[in-house]
């Protein structure tokens, strides 16, 4: 009877710390056909083709592990491990060069919020993302016309904060440690902060970001959405400048979302006014399920800004527009 009863009582203490963490496997399959006008897009060529882990496609293919587990006193401990695909040809390491270089990192959460360390998107990318129209979809031409705040999506060797919910109120701050060589070189290396504001209450979502590597460029992003129910409208400002103070650039986004039907239809526009450059994007997805939909999308990628010196627009040829379509199919596991 004894042993009956210990086995039971170490049984339910097995229960209760399965039941106290989770690992939970995740991913994206996306691929699509389409052809664009100049290889500036980032394909082979200008022929039709089938199209994985591009500019053209809503998103990149992964596979990730996340997990959490409950340490008891509102703590909670967890991890997240994320790689890139190639659905094409089944290539690995498609951001960064390593198995796990979309995320690598560690948690702790709590009622203080999260403090998180490692490989991570980046500040100023969770604030776009907030109120992007596309999702921030390969093709958004808020994140092709200004780089994600000129920042990149994500970094290395990070350290974030991400604050609790103060009814809508919520801030967020990273910092890329000077020792750890992100930026400047092995001899003389740089360090990075991101900083960012957010709020979203209701029909509201807006935010602000700042991000600054030491001695080297700075991005400010304000941007916002509205949903005013059957259409939301969304806008930002964004200026990216050099240590000298140099402009790489500087302009404004304008987009509206809205549903004909089960069909969301989505334009945005992207001028960057230093350079008389203009993106723009027209988007349509159709559901298929809750994690499956099908998307079409038309990316117009201006060239008016490519200079010697800006690091930031990838193309070929100066004021050389590039034109492309896409059809694909995405499915979320």
């Amino acid at each position: 009877m004894k042993k009956s009863l210990i086995a039971l009582a170490a049984l339910a203490a097995v229960s209760v710390a399965s039941a106290q963490s989770s690992v939970t496997l995740y991913g994206v399959a996306d691929a699509a056909i389409g052809q664009t006008n100049n290889p500036g897009m980032g394909m082979a060529n200008d022929k039709f083709q089938l199209i994985s882990s591009n500019i053209l496609n809503n998103g990149n293919s992964r596979f990730g592990f996340r997990g959490v587990e409950d340490l008891g006193g509102g703590l909670k401990a967890g991890f997240n491990f994320e790689g890139g695909i190639v659905l094409g040809t089944g290539a690995g390491n498609t951001s960064g060069g390593q198995l796990f270089s979309r995320n690598a990192n560690v948690s702790l959460m709590g009622n203080f919020g999260e403090l998180r360390l490692g490989r991570t998107l980046t500040t100023t990318f969770y604030s776009e993302a907030s109120w992007e129209l596309t999702g921030m979809a390969n093709y958004s031409v808020l994140a092709n016309q200004f780089g994600f705040g000129g920042a990149g999506p994500r970094d290395s060797n990070v350290i974030m904060y991400n604050s609790p919910n103060f009814s809508g109120f919520s801030f967020s701050g990273s910092v890329v440690p000077k020792g750890n060589a992100n930026y400047g070189t092995a001899a003389d290396p740089k360090g990075k902060y991101d900083l960012a504001a957010s709020y979203a209450n209701g029909p509201i979502t807006a935010s602000l970001a700042y991000n600054k590597v030491q001695d080297g460029n700075t991005g400010v992003v304000l941007g916002g959405k509205y949903n005013f129910g059957p259409v939301a409208v969304a806008a930002s400002f964004n200026r990216i400048k050099d240590d000298a103070g140099n402009i790489l650039g500087r302009g404004y986004t304008l987009g509206a979302s809205g549903q004909a039907g089960p069909v969301i239809l989505t334009v945005d526009v992207a001028r960057d006014t230093e350079f008389s450059d203009t993106d723009f994007v027209l988007e349509a997805k159709y559901p298929l399920s809750k994690r499956t939909f099908l998307y079409a999308a038309y990316l117009r990628d201006g060239n008016g800004k490519v200079t010697a010196t800006n690091p930031i627009v990838v193309g070929t040829g100066a004021n050389q527009n590039i034109n492309g379509y896409t059809l694909g199919v995405r499915h979320n596991f």
